[in-house]
């Protein structure tokens, strides 16, 4: 089959993980929330993302040096959209979003409620990266709804129905079926 040559905004050839929702604190306690879907696990309790060095979310991270991952799904997608805006300091997205929370166990920052599944993270080191800062995190604890626990204890994207965006920035999303092995 004949593919065709790119050599622009190529990052659209590679597409996966679930969308996230990170969730940092203001100074003022109130809480931020940022949508993202460039990030990768690096060991079994490291977590990194790409995030904008002028974003809410990374001043929050640099400054507290905590942060909640949160597994975006079907049922909140939504809400999802609306984390991604940028909003002013003064409002919260969480509110906006019609989300609520609940504390974590081990650092200060909340979690979705609404989120079947919430890493709690601290964190590590970044590399800056032109506009964006890669910010690593280790992961300190997680909660993960009963009802999507896979087989192997980790969370079941499938039932779940965790939410992939099929065509960023457009907000087009998509849920996984039929998983098949080979």
């Amino acid at each position: 089959m004949a593919k065709k040559y790119l050599e622009k905004e190529l990052s659209k050839l590679v597409r996966s993980r679930p969308v996230i929702i990170i969730v940092t604190l203001h100074p003022d306690g109130r809480i931020n929330a940022g949508t993202f879907g460039a990030y990768t696990y690096l060991s079994s309790d490291e977590i990194g993302a790409a995030i904008g060095k002028p974003s809410h979310t990374y001043k929050n991270i640099k400054r507290t040096g905590e942060f909640t991952v949160n597994v975006v799904t079907r049922s909140i997608a939504r809400a999802a959209e609306i984390c991604g805006e940028e909003l002013p300091p003064s409002q919260s997205e969480i509110e906006k979003a019609g989300l609520s929370t609940e504390p974590s166990r081990k650092i200060s920052v909340p979690f979705i409620r609404e989120s079947v599944s919430s890493l709690e993270c601290r964190f590590e080191k970044e590399v800056e990266i032109g506009y964006h800062s890669f910010v690593i995190g280790k992961c300190v604890g997680g909660h993960l709804e009963g009802s999507v626990i896979d087989r192997d204890g980790g969370l079941d994207v499938v039932k779940a129905e965790a939410v992939f965006n099929v065509r960023y920035p457009e907000p087009l999303y998509s849920v996984l079926s039929k998983p098949f092995k080979v």
